[in-house]
């Protein structure tokens, strides 16, 4: 308690000195707008904090999922986790002190997780593809394990070595050699369980079985070591197999009353329909088990299914499935030796499941003619989907009418509404009266937006419609892909050019183009002007040559006086 209270005020501290520093920071590079390239000194844009923030997210479920958590260490490790991912996300860092920071915050999550723990078997399994063997004293057997891993990471230098004993009822085989270890280098991490057992790695050894072997059912024990995160994980993997030994009323049950071993029954595969699982939906579930004995009938055979309990709070726990009839148990008389049985029950996924695999657990009550209440238990994994939710926003299309060989601006936005990320989303334009390219928006995280900012030029007239479709494509986790469609209100149009051969039909009286000269009145006007003016100098004129005239005719009269 005083680690962790210690532990509490180093992250304070941090908090403190890192948010006056940064917030000082923040103001002079208000402007910056890193992307995931940018260098380590400038601050983390926040695409690159979501990223930094995912991984911490896939780490902490990492650690939950290969650690086994009492409530008291996962409140501790809540309160760390949570108190990270509010400052990761607004506190001023750069690509550094970012990286830094979550490097330091996964230290202290994994070292509350290993506390008084020694890890746990989860990620390493075996698959259901090798059968239960059956064999036979002094013949020579093939043992196969088929190992999968359900983890979210990797595994590496998985190295399995088989558990021997000297003891004919623990180990059916002679020891005459120092077994090999086999080892794997990695069994790389999946999807789903579909995945992983597409992904699955077989190793075997060849036992020779004794002559002296006792009748009955044998768990064999290898011991694996393997690293998960750099971190050494040990555990047991166990598996079985049906010996018949030379004197059958030798038996592997020591006891007296009992004339055969006692039958197992194990899970043998399973199957959904729907193939596919989404969250919220309902689907039909068969489990196939098997009775391993090849002496013994089981009676009475009660299977109940309890699926995995999710919720942190203890007052609002809840089962991942329910069934739909309100029962999950399946009763059946009994089940003949070697024989296979398929149960079905209807169940629902809860509809806020997170999109991973999640455990059923089959538990198996029978009896047999010798005993009652004899019990096994086995697990399935049921990988669960959360179905793609996309919207899109009101389209800007700026302008609406453009002619042939103009360009319109097309801006709307692309929202994630659902609970899983949409991977490769890219936006592209259907219509014979406009071309463009791809708008690539790239991966929109559950509740996140894309914006489009597209160009499209047009190329044909439109026919009358008007409407240019908007394709939007995007990808799940596997790549399978998907798209929406939106109809957007653009017209293209013509652009209309004057033809100078239509003017031959024009009247000639229209051919006075406005920029010629002054019309033909204003020059009537002027010329009427004109005329009056010089008749009126002409008139002037003559009147005064009239006049000197007479001055001279009265000049030359004096003359002659």
């Amino acid at each position: 308690m005083k680690k962790f209270k210690s532990l509490l005020i180093v992250i304070a501290a941090t908090l403190l000195l890192c948010g006056n520093t940064m917030m000082v920071c923040a103001e002079e590079n208000s402007n910056t707008n890193n992307i995931y390239g940018s260098p380590s000194d400038e601050y983390a844009s926040d695409e690159w904090k979501n990223q930094i923030r995912g991984e911490l997210n896939r780490y902490y479920s990492d650690l939950k999922m290969l650690y086994k958590m009492t409530d008291e260490k996962l409140k501790r490790m809540d309160k760390i986790y949570n108190s990270a991912m509010s400052y990761m996300q607004n506190a001023a860092l750069t690509m550094t002190e970012l990286t830094a920071y979550e490097a330091e915050v996964e230290g202290y999550l994994e070292e509350i997780a290993k506390e008084n723990t020694t890890g746990t078997e989860k990620f390493l399994m075996l698959s259901n593809e090798v059968p239960i063997l059956d064999t036979k004293y002094g013949e020579q057997t093939f043992v196969v394990l088929s190992l999968i891993n359900l983890g979210k990471t990797d595994i590496t230098d998985v190295v399995v070595t088989p558990t021997v004993s000297n003891d004919r009822t623990k180990w059916p085989f002679d020891i005459n050699q120092a077994y090999d270890a086999q080892c794997i280098q990695i069994i790389q991490a999946a999807d789903n369980t579909e995945d992983a057992y597409n992904r699955r790695m077989d190793i075997g050894w060849y036992f020779n079985v004794r002559q002296d072997v006792l009748t009955g059912c044998y768990p064999l024990t290898f011991h694996a070591t393997y690293y998960q995160n750099g971190a050494l994980v040990e555990t047991d993997i166990t598996t079985y197999i049906n010996v018949k030994g030379a004197k059958p009323n030798e038996t592997l049950i020591k006891d007296e009353n009992k004339q055969n071993s006692n039958p197992r029954i194990i899970v043998t595969g399973y199957r959904t329909e729907p193939e596919t699982v989404y969250a919220g939906s309902i689907f039909n579930l068969t489990v196939s088990v098997k009775n391993t004995s090849q002496q013994t009938t089981v009676k009475n055979v009660l299977f109940n299914m309890e699926a995995t309990v999710e919720g942190k709070d203890a007052d609002a726990t809840y089962a991942a499935f329910l069934p739909t009839s309100g029962s999950s148990s399946v009763y059946t008389e009994q089940i003949a030796p070697g024989q296979t049985y398929e149960m079905s029950i209807e169940m629902e996924a809860k509809s806020d499941l997170s999109q991973k695999p999640y455990v059923l657990t089959v538990n198996m009550k029978y009896d047999t003619d010798e005993q009652i209440n004899l019990s096994d238990t086995a697990k399935v994994s049921v990988p669960i989907k959360q179905e793609a939710k996309i919207d899109t926003g009101t389209a800007e299309i700026v302008p609406e009418s453009i002619a042939v060989g103009e360009q319109s601006n097309v801006m709307f936005s692309v929202f994630n509404t659902g609970k899983t990320t949409l991977y490769n989303v890219k936006v592209t334009y259907e219509s014979e009266t406009v071309e463009s390219g791809i708008t690539y928006l790239g991966n929109i995280a559950p509740g996140a937006t894309g914006n489009v900012d597209s160009m499209v030029t047009g190329i044909l007239p439109d026919a009358g419609e008007g409407i240019v479709k908007a394709v939007v494509t995007y990808e799940d986790e596997s790549g399978n892909e998907s798209r929406i469609e939106k109809n957007l209100n653009l017209y293209v149009y013509e652009m209309v050019m004057d033809d100078p051969s239509m003017m031959e039909d024009l009247p000639m009286e229209v051919e006075e183009p406005e920029n010629k000269g002054i019309p033909v009145v204003a020059i009537i006007g002027i010329l009427v002007v004109l005329i009056i003016v010089i008749v009126v100098i002409v008139i002037l004129m003559k009147k005064r040559k009239a006049k000197k005239h007479k001055e001279d005719m009265d000049l030359l009269d004096e003359d002659d006086v």
